[in-house]
């Protein structure tokens, strides 16, 4: 089953009612099944403050109270939790909340003092999250081989405000997903808030075996505020979802016997052709290819083509009669 996640990042650009109103919107309104938050409480470990973004970020940050209440929300609303952690204060604060999911985003993959907090402060129990979005083959290995022994969940797209299309590079990530087959995925999909073709690129991607996707989510659709080119609506994510388990029943369990409507569908007889007598065929002879054709007709059989071509030189022990279908009570057991 695909699960899919609800994205807030820094879309509440500090402001903490905004943000409160955002998550009990998601959380009363979505069918999201996980709803992800950014905590950042340590911004001079992230960024250095000759970075353009440093002034406007410090001036956003939520403080540790803020985030505690934050968390209860989602936590009230039954829905699971997802913390992306951008700093080792941010990585031992969330070990309170013992959320479902944590992640690293592709920003500070390999980045080993982040990597070793989430391994000393969070059990296998929780899976980790790496964004590999815009990240060489050779950091994606790095980043695997560091959490060999924990569940992780490859999570592919980056987000450049918007993503375009072209750029998804779909044939790509088929390629990493053979490298790592024993792995999970997810896709956060980035795609333009007024892209006409929006959730078809969405289900695109995720109909390739993704066990999670993530789309960002706002209740102000198309204002501009921090991450709204990728934005979508409550109501556009809901959409989302329904077509999200139309692609999860198409994808089946992957079970290689035949389903009922395969069955009803491989019938021996009516539907694929059956072995039938030429000629009457009497006890105690042999099956020979000269005994029977292939044909479909209106009587079934247990049979199918390789079994009759399997019988030939075994002996009949009931008679056929010309045109009668070959089943398996006309040989020994």
């Amino acid at each position: 089953m695909t699960l899919l996640i609800a994205e807030t990042a820094w879309h509440h650009q500090g402001d903490y009612e905004f943000m409160v109103g955002l998550l009990n919107s998601i959380c009363q309104e979505s069918d999201a099944d996980v709803i992800k938050l950014h905590i950042s409480l340590d911004l001079d470990e992230y960024m250095s403050r000759d970075h353009t973004a440093y002034e406007t970020l410090k001036s956003w940050m939520f403080s540790p109270k803020q985030w505690e209440e934050l968390i209860g929300i989602v936590r009230l609303s039954g829905k699971g939790l997802m913390l992306l952690l951008n700093d080792t204060s941010a990585i031992e604060f969330a070990t309170d909340f013992k959320p479902e999911i944590i992640e690293l985003h592709s920003v500070c993959l390999n980045v080993p003092s982040l990597q070793n907090a989430v391994l000393d402060k969070f059990g296998h129990r929780t899976p980790v999250v790496i964004g590999v979005g815009g990240c060489s083959l050779q950091e994606v290995d790095a980043a695997v081989r560091a959490f060999e022994e924990r569940d992780v969940i490859l999570m592919f797209g980056f987000q450049n405000y918007p993503t375009r299309y072209e750029d998804v590079n779909l044939s790509k990530i088929r390629k990493i997903q053979r490298l790592y087959a024993d792995k999970r995925f997810g896709y956060a999909d980035h795609t333009g808030w007024d892209e006409p073709s929006n959730d078809l690129i969405t289900l695109m991607v995720a109909a390739n075996g993704m066990d999670y996707v993530e789309k960002h989510v706002t209740t102000v659709y198309g204002q501009e505020r921090c991450d709204f080119a990728a934005a979508v609506s409550i109501e556009m994510f809901n959409d989302l979802a329904k077509k999200i388990k139309l692609i999860d029943k198409i994808t089946g369990d992957g079970s290689m016997a035949l389903n009922a409507g395969e069955k009803s569908y491989s019938k021996y007889g009516p539907m694929k052709m059956a072995g039938v007598a030429r000629n009457n065929i009497s006890e105690g002879s042999c099956l020979e290819h000269e005994s029977f054709l292939f044909c479909r007709t209106g009587q079934k059989t247990a049979m199918s083509q390789i079994d009759i071509t399997e019988m030939i030189g075994k002996k009949i022990i009931k008679d056929i009669q010309q045109g009668q279908v070959i089943d398996w009570y006309h040989f020994a057991g």
